[in-house]
């Protein structure tokens, strides 16, 4: 090599390695400039990353029924994605066929192949986040997880899974309607009305990032836990609900009405015990769609003949033993006919009768005479009296969608000649059915009107934080003759009059039959509107109930002492025999009586089929007596008889179960 070749092989290697040095010496300075600038920002970015301020969401407070039956809770539910992009072309290829037959035999919307060319169909078109199915419960959700290629984890095999919260209805359809939703649009029944103690409020704390996508807490000293929402405990007495539900749903079917309702409600708190809507399917069948007790606002018909004769008889304008000429049963006014139920059957009219058979009979030519004249002069006093009761206005329950009472006045433009006495026997007004009952539960509770309520108290972890005290709406409708009069004229109709179909010998019942006929303005309708309204026991009032049965086939029956009272009776008859209803006796410090004592009146009871007064008895005696006559006996506590069912005197042909409380 030449001295010259020399020494351009020296200058080509001293060139380079003076480039590698200020290459060497410019990756050094960047180093050094990342870590000293720019080494914080990226160590916080990479902070972030893995880790994260989750939300830690509340738990939703559960509804309770009265006797402790969960009504509804929050359920965690699941909806699965899949990202089938995610997983190599190896794992998708050889999991394929596995996985689109699992998700056939759970999800059979889709057979297997159909499932295959959706999955590689999604692949190919680059979807990231296609929807398999929603709201599965957690054992579904480790179905669907042990499911080939979802069994990689989320990052190779792409399932993707969210969590939210389902609200579950433990006992099913009972009181779903009043039970409610609570949605940002949709807000009803106690769901709803109650949204503020059930929501609980959200926490937070920090999570980090670790393994498969999983997230743990880490020390927090800002972290917030989750406060749940609170319990709400409703008045709803499940027993009382269920036999509500089957006995009206018994007389829809029967009667393949359009839709009804009924409501039981405890008379001196105004606590609704059950409370029933039910409306029909296009197939015939019934569910609970509408709240129709609290929202339907409709004429009531002769349910109303109360309040009318109450508005007289405080005026002193009427009296029960005044005669009344309900003539052919035909009355006539400004050219429009009110005429009695039994027109057309070939009796026309009661005759000349006494203004308390005429509300037994529920004769509507009857009240009309009473009422009219009394009133014609000056209508205005007669709706005065209306709005004291306070039946113009809502029952001011705590639920959202109660309807609007509708009573008009003289100044209405819609009054004419005929207002007064169509108002008289329950037309030209609109109440709800709830709104009927309050009334008819003043009339039970002496005169006070109570607010219907669905909700007793609120509790946190099983301790009451905010409990609801019955409240008084009018502390007195009316006077106490008035009261009197109008208790012994609810009693006569069942005793003596419409409703004499539903008297039971084992315990006493007060009520009205309301028969309105619906769109009557519209030529060709035959819809009718069949009601009761009334309370039990008569003499010791502790339960008022109203059933409402809206359009049932006439051609098989549409009264409401044939749709709707028999439905009365069978809830009364199942509260009074599940609810020891007899005030209790004081028992002294006497010794006790013993059967041998009674043993003439006992067996003089039993051989006229009544039962004997046994409080007081030894119970353990009582107990063994029966168990010998062949009653089933159902007993509490021990010494002692305080009280019994049935009542004393009571009729024993009905039954053969007793119920005693000992103390």
């Amino acid at each position: 090599m030449t001295e010259q070749g020399s020494n351009t092989i020296t200058k080509r290697t001293l060139v380079i390695g003076v480039l590698m040095g200020l290459f060497a010496i410019a990756v050094i300075s960047k180093l050094v400039h990342t870590f000293a600038v720019e080494g914080t920002e990226l160590r916080a970015r990479a902070a972030r990353l893995a880790t994260r301020d989750m939300p830690l969401e509340a738990r939703r407070g559960n509804i309770f029924s009265a006797d402790g039956k969960l009504l509804a809770t929050s359920m965690p539910v699941f909806d699965i994605y899949m990202d089938p992009v995610a997983p190599s072309d190896e794992n998708f290829n050889d999991s394929l066929p596995g996985l689109s037959s699992g998700l056939a035999r759970m999800f059979p919307s889709k057979n297997a192949t159909q499932w295959s060319s959706f999955l590689r169909s999604k692949r190919e078109n680059g979807d990231r986040y296609v929807r398999l199915a929603k709201d599965l419960t957690f054992s579904q959700l480790q179905r669907v997880r042990a499911l080939p290629l979802f069994n990689m984890g989320q990052y190779k095999g792409g399932l993707i899974v969210e969590q939210k919260h389902h609200r579950k209805l433990p006992l099913g359809k009972i009181a779903e309607r009043t039970i409610g939703d609570d949605q940002a649009t949709n807000q009803v029944g106690i769901e709803g009305a109650y949204s503020t103690y059930l929501t609980g409020r959200d926490g937070h704390r920090l999570m980090q990032k670790i393994a498969n996508g999983n997230w743990k807490p880490m020390e927090d000293d800002n972290a917030i836990a989750p406060r749940n929402g609170q319990d709400v405990i409703s008045t709803i007495d499940t027993r009382f609900q269920d036999v509500a539900h089957r006995s009206l749903l018994a007389s829809l079917e029967r009667f393949e009405a359009d839709h009804g309702c009924a409501v039981v409600m405890e008379v001196a708190t105004g606590e609704i015990k059950a409370i029933v809507n039910l409306g029909r399917t296009d197939e015939g069948y019934y569910y609970e769609d509408r709240n129709y007790a609290v929202w339907e606002s409709t004429e009531p018909g002769s349910t109303f003949k109360l309040a009318s004769l109450m508005v007289a008889l405080e005026d002193g304008l009427v009296d029960t033993a005044d005669v009344v000429d309900t003539e052919n049963g035909i009355y006539e006014i400004y050219g429009r006919k009110v005429k009695d139920s039994n027109v057309g059957y070939g009796r026309g009219g009661y005759g000349e009768i006494n203004l308390a058979e005429a509300f037994r009979k529920s004769s509507n030519t009857g009240i009309v005479k009473a009422i009219y004249p009394a009133y014609r002069e000056n209508p205005q006093s007669f709706i005065d009296r209306l709005y004291q009761i306070g039946l113009n206005e809502r029952t001011g329950i705590r639920i959202p969608g109660e309807g609007y009472p509708r009573i008009p006045t003289p100044e209405d433009n819609s009054w004419s000649g005929t207002s007064l006495p169509w108002i008289a026997f329950g037309y030209e007004i609109q109440l709800t059915p709830l709104q009927v009952l309050t009334f008819y539960n003043a009339i039970a509770n002496n005169g006070e009107m109570v607010r219907p309520r669905l909700v007793s108290e609120i509790q946190q972890h099983g301790r009451t934080v905010t409990s609801f005290e019955p409240e008084v709406i009018n502390a007195s409708i009316c006077s106490e003759p008035t009261l009197r009069i109008l208790q012994s004229l609810l009693q006569g109709v069942v005793d003596h009059g419409t409703a004499t179909n539903i008297r039971n010998e084992t315990f006493s019942m007060a009520g009205k039959t309301g028969t309105c006929q619906l769109n009557y303005w519209i030529a060709g309708t035959n819809d009718y509107q069949a009601s009761f309204a009334g309370y039990f026991p008569a003499d010791n009032p502790q339960y008022s109930c109203i059933v409402v049965v809206n359009k049932p086939n006439p051609s098989i029956g549409y009264y409401g002492s044939t749709v709707a009272a028999p439905v009365f009776r069978e809830i009364a008859d199942e509260v009074y025999r599940s609810t020891p209803i007899d005030e209790p006796i004081e028992i002294d410090e006497d010794p006790e009586l013993s059967l041998p004592e009674m043993e003439g009146g006992w067996t003089a009871s039993l051989e006229s089929q009544r039962m004997p007064d046994v409080r007081g008895l030894n119970g353990m005696e009582v107990i063994s007596r029966f168990e010998n006559e062949g009653f089933e006996v159902e007993f509490d506590g021990a010494g002692k008889i305080t009280r019994q069912w049935p009542r004393p005197g009571a009729v024993l042909t009905n039954t053969r179960t007793v119920r005693l409380n000992l103390e």
